[in-house]
Formats: C-alpha cells, sequence, structure tokens
C-alpha cells in the first residue's frame, strides 16, 4: 500500500517546534563558546613545558574522544546526583555537551598552535614582545587562519549532536520529533521537519561562518 505524505497532522504541533528550536540554538550556542573556552586551556596545557600539564591536559582529551557523548550525558544527569549534584536537564546536557566538544576543540586549536613556526617565537622574545603580545599579535591571527574551517565543523557538529540532549530529558528539536512522531503517527514527516530544522540551523553557521571569513581575510587590519 503506498504512502501519502499528510503534514495536516502536524499543525498543531508547529508552535511548540519554535520554543524547541530556540532550545536547540541555545544550548548549542552556549556549549560552542564554553568548549571553545576550556579546549583553548587544554591546547595550553598540552602545549606547556610541565609533563604533568601535557599529561593532563592529553588524558583529558583521550577520554572526551574516545566516550560516546551519550554516555557522558548519562554520567552527568543519572551518575551525579547519586553524588548529591543535581542539576536540571539543560545545565546537564549544556556540560556534558560541553565536556565532550572541548576534547575536540583543544585537538583544532592546538593543531593551529603546533603550525606556528618556533622561529617566530623567538623572534617576538628578541623584540622583547610580551606574552599576551605575542599571542595576540603574532600566533592567535596565524592559529585562526589554520584553523578556521575545522572549527566551522565543529561548531555544525555540536548543533547536531545537541540532538542527544532529548536522552536526558531536554525539550528541544529531538525530543519535539519524537513527541510529535509518537502523538500523531505520522513519524516519517516528523522526521522531515525535524531534519529541515537542523540543516537551516547548520546553514546558518555555515553562512555566517563563509561571512565572517572572508571580512576578516580580506582586512589583516582586523587582527590588531
Amino acid at each position: 500500500m503506498p504512502y501519502y505524505f499528510s503534514f495536516r497532522s502536524i499543525y498543531p504541533y508547529l508552535g511548540d517546534l519554535a520554543a524547541a528550536a530556540q532550545a536547540t540554538l541555545l544550548l548549542s550556542v552556549l556549549a560552542i563558546v564554553l568548549s571553545v573556552a576550556i579546549g583553548s586551556g587544554v591546547a595550553l596545557m598540552r602545549r606547556s613545558d610541565s609533563r604533568l600539564l601535557r599529561f593532563t591536559g592529553g588524558l583529558y582529551v583521550e577520554v572526551m574522544r574516545n566516550t560516546p557523548l551519550l554516555v557522558i550525558l548519562y554520567i552527568v544527569y543519572f551518575a551525579l546526583p547519586q553524588l548529591g549534584l543535581r542539576m536540571s536537564p539543560f545545565n546537564s546536557a549544556l556540560i556534558g555537551l560541553t565536556l565532550n566538544s572541548a576534547g575536540y576543540m583543544a585537538e583544532i586549536i592546538r593543531a593551529g598552535l603546533v603550525a606556528v613556526p618556533p622561529g617566530q617565537f623567538e623572534a617576538a622574545a628578541s623584540q622583547g614582545f610580551t606574552r599576551v603580545q605575542l599571542y595576540r599579535h603574532i600566533v592567535l591571527p596565524q592559529v585562526f587562519r589554520t584553523i578556521y574551517a575545522p572549527l566551522g565543523n565543529q561548531f555544525i557538529a555540536v548543533i547536531l549532536a545537541s540532538s542527544l540532549a532529548s536522552a536526558v530529558a531536554v525539550e528541544e528539536v529531538a525530543s519535539w520529533m519524537q513527541t510529535v512522531g509518537s502523538s500523531s503517527f505520522r513519524f516519517f514527516e516528523t522526521f522531515v521537519i525535524a531534519a529541515v530544522v537542523y540543516l537551516v540551523l547548520c546553514q546558518i553557521v555555515n553562512l555566517g561562518r563563509i561571512a565572517i571569513g572572508r571580512w576578516l581575510f580580506r582586512q589583516p587590519e582586523a587582527y590588531r
């Protein structure tokens, strides 16, 4: 028997979809910002002269990159309350997503730091540059150019990974998809709508990345 698409049963739920999309976007943006900050710190630890810091940074990266995000979310949401650390579903998802993404961010940023020739550090030191001036005027502009593309890809990966937040009761797009599919019995149509929402969110990030890149790379003074 042929299947006939019908979105009519989905219309009553579209109002909830807007709130779910906002939750997905907020969760993703916060996780991106926090994971970039944490990842930058871990990347610097991995480039440190201290063996302890290098080991700690490396251990963090390996644990986070080799543990499924779903397991991390379950640990934060279900296991930590057993230790007395209770958090809302949204905060639990934010912490789990941030910790996981920071492992990837750290390696992306570290790759950018490794790409800067060591001689530039020595030249800056000979010219009397402070460490802040060194990173601001010499290191970071080169690092940003190197990591620009993979960083954008990781931003999109965070948005897609946020769909797992539904597993810890966050009312975002994937959660809306499951609820509406079960209520309307129009799973195919519901999945298509959810896919379109994720596609739009990811393309907004991608177009923004392209626009910012063109603006920055055509204006060297933007790094000063």
